[in-house]
């Protein structure tokens, strides 16, 4: 019967200290971001960092996320965080984003920056800095 308890308390423990570390991440994510950087498709004579208040923003709540471009609401739906690693353009990722069940994205989350990795830069591919709105 002890066994029985210790391993029952171990259990619960560990669930919850894995539930935990789960909506310790979603919540860092929770917010609104907006746009600070782009890396890779650089245009001559146009600056890839954006100052504040851009209208450029991504926003994450309750498991829905929007997306608005210069002000304006561009896209929205659903979005999953699965927690992943991959070398991408000399860093590395952490999550995937699953956007609508389908399109997945790779991302850096760490310090109040978000980094959406589309592919790698030498490949025609884009790095898209967010910074967390406070």
């Amino acid at each position: 019967m002890k066994n029985y308890f210790k391993i029952t308390m171990s259990m619960v423990v560990i669930f919850t200290l894995v539930s935990c570390a789960k909506k310790t991440k979603a919540t860092e994510l929770e917010g609104t971001w907006e746009i600070r950087h782009v890396a890779g498709i650089q245009v001559a004579d146009v600056d890839p960092n954006f100052k504040a208040g851009n209208g450029n923003l991504l926003k994450f709540h309750d498991g829905n996320f929007e997306k608005h471009t210069d002000g304006a609401l561009a896209d929205k739906g659903t979005f999953s965080l699965i927690p992943a690693s991959e070398s991408i353009n000399d860093k590395h990722s952490n999550y995937d984003l699953l956007l609508n069940d389908n399109e997945k994205v790779s991302i850096l989350l760490a310090d109040k920056k978000l980094v959406l990795f589309n592919g790698v830069i030498a490949a025609d591919g884009t790095e898209i800095t967010y910074e967390k709105q406070e």
